[in-house]
């Protein structure tokens, strides 16, 4: 093993902080969390409604995102209560990353498409006729 691949198996092993965060962040709801969350604080159910995530997902997702230090919740002592949920300064860290991953879908999302079309054809074509 190479200098370089064994670093990177320490840094992005199984178990790393490194690979966590990787995770954390290649996770499909936190990605679009911290796109909704980015605007400011909003309410679990607005979350829940913009998103179209289950409210046990949501919770789950938010919950790791609170225990990584990614977003906070506020709870206010109203009637009914009221929570929200707001990105913290390291969460804050995750917005240029998630921008440049929704650009780069939005830069090629026709790119993709055109290229699953070109493959399903081809893959029509080499299939014996029954």
């Amino acid at each position: 093993m190479t200098e370089t691949a064994r670093r990177a198996a320490n840094l992005y092993g199984q178990g790393t902080p490194t690979q966590e965060a990787f995770e954390r962040l290649a996770n499909r709801w936190t990605m679009r969390l911290t796109h909704v969350l980015e605007a400011g604080p909003t309410r679990f159910n607005d979350l829940k409604k913009q998103l179209g995530v289950s409210s046990e997902m949501l919770s789950r997702v938010l919950r790791d995102l609170e225990r990584d230090g990614l977003v906070a919740r506020q709870v206010f002592a109203e009637v009914p209560v009221r929570v929200e949920y707001a990105l913290t300064p390291l969460g804050g860290t995750m917005c240029r990353p998630v921008h440049a991953v929704r650009e780069w879908a939005e830069q090629t999302a026709d790119d993709i498409v055109a290229a699953r079309a070109a493959y399903d054809r081809r893959s029509q074509a080499a299939e014996p006729s029954s």
